[in-house]
């Protein structure tokens, strides 16, 4: 089976670039696979390494000429935009694929209209809640863009498309509930070493990812200020870097937690750091899929968390691998962290339920789904040709 992904970077420091890779090494370990990844623009080397898989660099570089203004950036972008469909096609039709994947951003809207001779087909791969587009809004300018981006990505353009693959079941929800052409198919766990297990004993708390308004992580600090009244002993990290780290590094001064919350910044070493800690926590206003959660329960870490819109309720069995908080409720989110730090065999078991749990997202069984989705629409596309 041959197989493209189309994707904007494997380059930059996100979750899509570290799962499209992640699927694509495990998809060419299977015999009879050939994989591809296809991007725009290819400046440095992959978040992580590709392992029998082939990349194809489109070499459109749509950011070269911002230094010229606005406006002849935006002309430039329209024309770098109709040469990038150019281009793909071009390295598509070369490759003469049997399954196309767009989990990008510039190709989603031609890329299944683009006629290729082996007639592959097309799979729309959505990695984010269509909450976001409303919860990371500030103003009503944003809030007006993303109902247009609304209508006219998720209502109109992704018709085209022979399925669409969310990550949890609420990913259907608002508009796809009874669409048979939308599956779901959640993230792996990007690392399969089995790490060793938390002890459970660290006075440690972590939370990871961005630091970005969508995280809330200024919610965090100040419910961990309240946290350390009662438990001073306890430490926080967060793990991750981004825009708001001069902004989360002044609440903190201002709260006078500079001994009690540290920015650890990024690594490359996460689940590890984590097996170091007690506890994992979240915060954030929405989740698409929270690769984070299963990093810290494959180490055994029982999860607390604003209960926000998207998927995060399926990764966290309320009560069994964790506690969901009611979003924004930051004097229960204190609660159920002081009762978690204060019954340690409750923790410990919801820590062992999680390290369970998280064998369901081992790469093996989400790569066995999406053979079968694979084979089952190329059937069906192969039988409507005849």
């Amino acid at each position: 089976m041959r197989i493209v992904f189309c994707t904007n970077s494997i380059c930059s420091l996100g979750g899509i670039e570290v799962i499209t890779i992640v699927k694509a090494n495990a998809l060419a370990q299977i015999p009879g696979n050939q994989v591809w990844i296809v991007v725009p623009d290819h400046d440095g080397s992959p978040i992580l390494p590709l392992k029998n898989v082939n990349l194809v660099n489109l070499a459109i570089h749509f950011y070269e000429n911002d230094y010229k203004g606005k406006i002849h950036a935006t002309i430039d972008m329209m024309k770098k935009r109709h040469l990038y469909r150019q281009r793909c096609k071009e390295a598509l039709s070369n490759i003469q694929p049997d399954v196309i994947i767009s989990t990008g951003l510039m190709e989603r809207n031609f890329l299944p209209h683009i006629h290729i001779s082996s007639h592959p087909v097309f799979i729309r791969e959505i990695h984010h809640a269509i909450h976001n587009y409303f919860r990371e809004a500030t103003g009503w300018k944003d809030k007006i863009l993303g109902w247009l981006k609304v209508q006219i990505d998720f209502k109109k353009n992704i018709k085209a498309y022979d399925k669409i693959v969310v990550l949890t079941p609420e990913g259907k929800s608002g508009a796809w509930e009874h669409w048979d052409k939308v599956a779901v198919i959640p993230n792996p766990l990007t690392d399969n070493t089995k790490y060793p297990p938390s002890a459970g004993d660290a006075k440690v708390a972590v939370a990871a990812g961005r630091l970005s308004y969508i995280k809330n992580y200024g919610s965090l600090v100040r419910v961990w200020a309240k946290v350390c009244e009662r438990h001073p002993d306890w430490v926080l990290q967060i793990w991750g870097e981004g825009a708001e780290h001069q902004q989360l590094c002044q609440l903190i001064a201002d709260l006078g937690m500079e001994e009690h919350v540290q920015l650890m910044g990024y690594t490359n070493e996460l689940i590890l750091q984590m097996s170091h800690a007690s506890l994992h926590l979240i915060s954030s206003r929405s989740e698409g899929f929270s690769l984070a959660t299963l990093e810290a329960a494959s180490v055994g870490l029982p999860t607390v968390g604003y209960n926000s819109p998207g998927g995060f309720k399926y990764l966290v069995k309320d009560g069994k691998t964790g506690i969901l908080v009611p979003l924004d409720d930051e004097n229960t989110f204190v609660e159920q962290i002081c009762r978690l730090i204060e019954h340690p065999e409750e923790r410990k078991a919801m820590g062992q339920a999680a390290l369970k749990e998280v064998e369901n997202y081992r790469i093996e069984n989400i790569v066995r789904q999406w053979m079968d989705l694979f084979t089952e629409l190329l059937k069906k596309k192969h039988k409507n040709h005849k």
